[in-house]
């Protein structure tokens, strides 16, 4: 009898899947690891005290005595509601912020949809309404498109359109720009902004290119404990408005 030959199967193995690239976030969260590590700058005594009054409401109480600036105290209001997308994030969130000069600033967050935000700002100074401002924000797989409307005055014909747009290029990449509109009576013109960030294992880099100037910073995370950051402001090049 002659020997017989057996051929092992060959094992193919499919192409490799590449993971789905995760949203960049809001255009103002791009330098947002930066602005965590630097201090807030104080001048004087602040006391601040937290009340939670239930598990969707609580108010704070911060008195800020100086004796360069003027002293005031702040009475400030917020409630979150039960729909929950992240663990920082819950919607609808109201918050309101008064001083002793009677300056209103509030803010409401609402979750129209599950890829669809929206906000809502108003700021008076005592009595005079000083910004109202409407923001609608899209959340896609891999980019986030936002239009805000400031201060719309159909009266005389004054508006500020501001346009924001991230997309993730690669895991680590995410590219972007804004552009804003302004109009008033006499005046009409627009700004471009690209913008880009990096993120490594360990650091993180964000740059903001613009006729208006730049931004940019840097964050590197030593180890749990130690953290460390750079963020350089370069003034305008140009005037920020592009008569048309």
């Amino acid at each position: 009898m002659g020997n017989v030959l057996y051929r092992a199967p060959v094992s193919r193995r499919g192409p490799r899947r590449e993971e789905p690239l995760a949203n960049p976030g809001s255009f103002d969260e791009l330098h947002r690891k930066c602005k965590e590590v630097f201090p807030q700058q104080m001048e004087g005594v602040k006391l601040i005290i937290n009340k939670a009054l239930s598990s969707h409401f609580q108010v704070s109480h911060a008195i800020h005595m100086s004796t360069i600036g003027q002293s005031n105290y702040h009475l400030n209001a917020t409630f979150v509601g039960d729909q929950q997308t992240s663990p920082t994030e819950a919607f609808p969130t109201l918050i309101g912020d008064i001083d002793t000069a009677g300056s209103l600033n509030a803010q409401a967050l609402l979750l129209l949809a599950e890829r669809i935000r929206t906000k809502a700002v108003f700021q008076t100074q005592q009595s005079r309404f000083m910004t109202w401002q409407f923001d609608t924000e899209y959340r896609g797989d891999d980019y986030t498109a936002t239009l805000t409307l400031g201060n719309p005055d159909l009266i005389s014909e004054s508006v500020i359109v501001v346009a924001h747009f991230l997309q993730s290029v690669t895991s680590r990449l995410v590219l972007g720009g804004e552009m804003v509109y302004h109009r008033r009576p006499g005046e009409e013109g627009a700004i471009v902004t690209l913008a880009g960030k990096y993120t490594a294992l360990k650091w993180v880099a964000t740059l903001n290119l613009g006729y208006g100037g730049a931004h940019a910073s840097y964050y590197h995370r030593a180890n749990d404990q130690v953290r460390c950051n750079n963020s350089t402001l370069i003034p305008r090049i140009r005037h920020w408005l592009l008569v048309l």
